[in-house]
């Protein structure tokens, strides 16, 4: 029994657009992934600069207090109100609480100085919220 003249061996006419097509959704769903990934990773890298962004206005109401207190040898106010406009730290609003205590020390006069500052933009809830908060104390 051998083989006759023409004849062929079992059909594989299929088996190559099969594995193009397995490929196709395995390099699909590779590139879906990625470009998931890179995606999560901007945003976070957003927020996480939101976020500096938020402490470094916090850090700029502690410092312009400080200036104030020393200027002025006292809380330049109970709480003060700064909106920020300018460059990078632009809408941020930064509440400044200042409470004074006095003490002598001998013959000297001290003020003591309770600087606290919090920083905030965006909406609360939404995903561009940030809040943050600084703090100091000084004596002179």
């Amino acid at each position: 029994m051998g083989r006759r003249c023409g004849a062929r061996g079992p059909r594989r006419d299929g088996f190559a657009l099969i594995a193009a097509l397995a490929l196709l959704v395995v390099l699909g769903t590779t590139g879906a992934a990625m470009l998931r990934m890179t995606s999560l990773q901007q945003a976070g890298t957003s927020r996480a600069l939101l976020a500096e962004r938020g402490a470094q206005a916090a850090r700029s109401g502690i410092e312009w207090a400080r200036r104030s207190a020393r200027t002025r040898g006292a809380c330049p106010a109970a709480v003060s109100t700064v909106l920020l406009s300018e460059g990078a730290l632009a809408g941020f609003q930064v509440v400044v609480t200042c409470e004074a205590t006095h003490h002598s020390e001998g013959t000297d006069e001290r003020v003591t100085v309770q600087l606290e500052a919090r920083a905030t933009s965006g909406t609360v809830g939404s995903r561009e919220f940030v809040y943050r908060e600084a703090t100091e104390t000084m004596t002179f």
